[in-house]
């Protein structure tokens, strides 16, 4: 009976081994990833904005990334403050947050050097709202632990979708512009490195 009880434990231990060493995760590399977006005011001008800062990881096919909305840089800093307060609600919400499920059988079959294009639906949530969108990525093998994931195809962000237009309204009401585009283009580059 000992014996059964032993054999048991230890294969149970094994099977948790093996789990474990197959649960791979790829961790963003934060100093070589970027995240932009552009605002368009005026029907003409387009100025480009960026995060300086994000964080996640890829566990088993499972991407989680964080954004602190704090860490806008519009090179402006009253508009850094007017787009926290009127876009992104920050007092109460300090994080963009993004999930999605990976094909990671596709992206472990990808030779170092190659590419792979690839359609995900991101669930996004932003300022109290949580909406999909749908990215057109890039995913390239720089080696054996490390990935390049880029947009092909800029990432589409409604204010109507993700309830900020009224935000917006007030961004143009308090800088006396004419228009300000409610759609938002997104675009990324990020690095990932097998951890």
């Amino acid at each position: 009976m000992k014996t059964l009880m032993l054999t048991t434990a230890l294969t149970t231990l094994m099977s948790l081994s093996i789990a474990t060493a197959h649960a791979d995760t790829w961790q963003i590399d934060a100093d070589s990833s970027v995240l932009n977006f552009v605002s368009v005011k005026n029907e003409t001008v387009a100025e480009t904005h960026r995060f300086t800062e994000l964080s996640g990881a890829v566990t088993d096919g499972n991407l989680e990334v964080s954004i602190p909305v704090a860490s806008i840089d519009t090179q402006i800093p009253i508009r850094n403050e007017r787009m926290l307060k009127h876009i992104f609600a920050s007092e109460e919400y300090s994080t963009i947050t993004v999930t999605s499920e990976l094909d990671m059988s596709s992206v472990d079959a990808i030779p170092a050097g190659s590419t792979l294009p690839l359609t995900v639906d991101l669930d996004v949530f932003l300022a109290g709202t949580t909406g999909t969108v749908e990215a057109n990525l890039q995913v390239t093998r720089l080696d054996a632990d490390e990935l390049l994931v880029t947009t092909t195809s800029p990432v589409l962000i409604s204010a109507n979708a993700f309830k900020f237009s009224e935000g917006v309204e007030q961004l143009r009401t308090i800088a006396g512009l004419k228009s300000i585009d409610l759609v938002i283009p997104v675009t990324f580059s990020v690095q990932l490195a097998l951890d």
